[in-house]
């Protein structure tokens, strides 16, 4: 056994020492070895040829062709290929050369794209291009991408095992943000944000006519932000999956679209098996429905926010849905089983069985720290604190914000917890780990990581403030209570705005 180890070890550091990182920068050149920085090539497509599994390719900041990873060599389960971005403006504008995609992997695997800006891609024959593109390639990685204003945003096909996480689509001009299609499984969409796009924040498709079984099993959704798209949340024959912590809000405003969509659509069913947990769905006036189920089954809605401005009202669940669990949400008083040929109220709708525990909220204002500025924080008397169940406590463990839940006696409803302290008296009131400065009229609090997030609550538990920096007018002689998430996890306490 020790010589099984010993021999794993000394391959593992072989395998290690053999991997090349490539280097490209706008002032390289093509006829470099790219393995400095002084020796960069200055197009990405050459590290592309040359990069085998374990190989990375680091691009500074610049203005660059895209690049085509076209059936050449994959990574391994081991040590995938690795193109990360070295600063935050490393900017494809210009197609990859195969169609008018910005980025294409094709026919390859486990293959990691970490921090690109892609933009402005055009599509001048309408083929419906994209700014990120993966095609039969599983074990694909998208991570801190931004793509604006391309034919879609993110688009995949036959790509089990994708994840996207914390990128940011916009303002596609032909269709969705993100787009996963073709029978894909095991897809994790995570902590993105989707908002201007024509069609879909984020759209699943496993399309029957691309071939079978026509379905995606086990895909996870969660922290998420949709907004201003025609839909927040597009999902056709998903089984086995889970929907939660999303903040989808302002879809469908112009278009009649919905807020998130169950239904048959290309697939060979509609959506099975489905977890819909602790999301905050509010549609506008121009909009349809929250939640539109059409031939699906088993769908478990619960400690959701399903309200509505449109006169259509929260909810269209369909007669040809079966087996739907629907408890402890927040809905409008108005619902429809057969896409508005006539509605219901509430109670009839319980009447069917349907969220016995949940309730009926006419003034949507009331719910929210400031909905009319887009800030969907619950208040700190909302209706929705302390009213969910812990059904959801196997799957959701924090809210959108990373706070644990639950804060209080039970599990408040949608997207976010509020914040609570169990005994403020005796805590130190912090003067060192978090240092503030006044200019100009602003409070700027520092020693705080890029990346960290700082949550101010007044002492009644309230929020206050998200950022690291306000108008002095929210601080002045107060006490506060801060949550800090930054590498090192989450810390709390008081601070003094003393002055």
């Amino acid at each position: 056994m020790k010589r099984c180890i010993f021999f794993l070890i000394l391959f593992l550091r072989l395998y290690i020492a053999t991997a090349v990182n490539y280097h490209i920068q706008p002032n390289g050149s093509d006829s470099n070895d790219g393995l400095s920085f002084s020796k960069a090539f200055k197009t990405i497509q050459i590290a592309t040829n040359k990069a085998k599994a374990g190989d990375s390719i680091f691009v500074y900041d610049g203005f660059y062709k895209g690049f085509d990873h076209f059936y050449k060599s994959s990574g391994n389960a081991l040590s995938s290929i690795v193109y990360l971005a070295k600063g935050n403006q490393v900017i494809i504008n210009q197609s990859c050369g195969r169609g008018f995609d910005g980025i294409n992997v094709e026919g390859v695997d486990y293959i990691e794209l970490i921090g690109f800006k892609v933009k402005n891609i055009s599509d001048p024959v309408g083929n419906g291009e994209d700014g990120i593109r993966a095609v039969l390639a599983n074990h694909i990685t998208i991570r801190n991408c931004e793509v604006d204003s391309c034919y879609r945003g993110i688009f995949t096909g036959y790509t089990d095992d994708f994840l996207a996480e914390k990128n940011l689509c916009k303002r596609s001009y032909g269709e969705h943000g993100i787009y996963v299609s073709n029978n894909s499984d095991r897809v994790v969409i995570r902590y993105n944000q989707c908002y201007g796009n024509k069609a879909a924040g984020i759209q699943l498709n496993p399309d029957l006519s691309s071939g079978t079984p026509g379905i995606s099993v086990d895909v996870k959704i969660y922290n998420n932000i949709c907004y201003n798209n025609r839909i927040g949340l597009n999902l056709q024959g998903i089984y086995h999956s889970e929907v939660y912590n999303n903040l989808l809000y302002n879809n469908g405003a112009n278009g009649g679209g919905n807020g998130m969509t169950f239904f048959l659509g290309d697939a060979a069913t509609g959506c099975n098996n489905v977890k819909v947990y602790n999301n905050t769905v509010i549609v506008p006036s121009g909009s349809q429905w929250a939640v539109l189920a059409i031939d699906s089954d088993s769908l478990f809605f619960y400690n959701n926010i399903f309200l509505s401005y449109s006169q259509k009202g929260s909810l269209d669940i369909e007669s040809s849905c079966t087996n739907i669990r629907s408890d402890y949400n927040l809905l409008t008083d108005k619902m429809t089983i057969n896409q508005g040929s006539s509605y219901i109220n509430f109670a009839q709708w319980r009447s069917l069985g349907y969220d016995l525990n949940s309730s009926a909220v006419s003034d949507i204002s009331s719910v929210f720290e400031n909905s009319s500025n887009n800030d969907f924080h619950l208040n700190f008397n909302s209706i929705a604190k302390d009213k969910g169940t812990t059904l959801v406590s196997d799957l959701v463990k924090d809210d959108l914000e990373f706070l644990k839940r639950p804060q209080g006696k039970a599990y408040d409803i949608g997207c976010y917890e509020v914040v609570q302290f169990a005994d403020t008296k005796n805590e130190k009131i912090s003067k060192e780990k978090i240092k503030w400065s006044i200019e100009e009229g602003f409070i700027h609090f520092h020693q705080i990581d890029k990346d960290a997030k700082l949550l101010l609550y007044d002492m009644r538990g309230a929020l206050v403030n998200v950022g690291t920096s306000a108008p002095i007018d929210l601080f002045r002689g107060n006490i506060l209570l801060y949550v800090l998430y930054d590498k090192k996890g989450m810390s709390s306490g008081k601070l003094l705005i003393d002055y």
